[in-house]
């Protein structure tokens, strides 16, 4: 069953699309973990949900397929997609290459405003990520940065494709921020490549860049590999203990 909460907080506004609507409720749910890898989505629950007919709904994940968050499978419907270890690790690679690319670009094209635009998102990272309490998410604020050194390359098409990797992948790779001494690791690893953008040096900002994301992916696919270890051994620990419980049961009903 789905989270009451998916449609209680979402509102059909003027602007935009039933399909549209409910596609960004969705996506946003589902980069949230607050519907997990697995999960049936019904569309008659989600027409009923959110009071629209079949048809937006269907539109929805049609979209959310084609971003990598949703797959419709035989007989079973739609369901939320998950990735593994190595289709992490995988995604990050191509990820890598691509931010080299744009950071490259950037560089090469950047403008006294975009890098105070840079300076001003590196800022909210490091006093964001500092607060727990903040409303802005680690992985919205480090993408902030990123993207902020994107946008001076002036390429939409490749900041599209970077865009929907990290779709795919934002649930995953946000997992080492939270690791203890990360945050200042990745401070410093943020730093470094803002001062490359501010020496113009292009090739450091695309090396440090690359070296930057598959690092991370490491330690990312390394966490994930444990977390799903771990829930393993409690799913195998909860079977084993109802499996006991069988005999004596039994002996109850004979």
């Amino acid at each position: 069953m789905l989270p009451a909460s998916l449609f209680c907080q979402t509102e059909f506004a003027g602007h935009g699309t039933a399909s549209e609507t409910i596609c960004a409720a969705l996506r946003k749910a589902i980069l949230a973990d607050a519907i997990r890898a697995g999960q049936p989505l019904p569309q008659s629950e989600l027409a009923a949900g959110f009071g629209v007919s079949i048809i937006p709904v269907r539109e929805a994940l049609k979209h959310l397929e084609a971003e990598g968050l949703v797959a419709f499978l035989p007989n079973r419907g739609a369901i939320v997609m998950g990735l593994d270890a190595s289709d992490i690790l995988e995604y990050s690679q191509i990820r890598a290459l691509l931010e080299e690319q744009a950071a490259r670009e950037a560089v090469t094209r950047m403008t006294r405003v975009d890098l105070a635009h840079i300076e001003d998102a590196y800022e909210a990272f490091v006093e964001g990520t500092r607060n727990p309490d903040t409303t802005r998410p680690s992985g919205a604020l480090n993408r902030a940065f990123h993207n902020a050194i994107y946008v001076a390359a002036r390429k939409p098409r490749l900041l599209g494709m970077i865009d929907d990797l990290h779709n795919r992948l934002d649930r995953y790779i946000r997992g080492h921020l939270v690791l203890e001494g990360r945050k200042t690791i990745t401070d410093q690893e943020h730093l470094a490549i803002l001062e490359a953008c501010r020496a113009r040096d292009a090739d450091l900002a695309a090396r440090l860049t690359r070296q930057h994301i598959l690092e991370a992916a490491d330690i990312s696919a390394e966490v994930f590999r444990r977390n799903a270890g771990a829930n393993q051994q409690e799913t195998d620990q909860r079977d084993q203990g109802q499996s006991d419980l069988e005999p004596h049961r039994l002996d109850r009903t004979g």
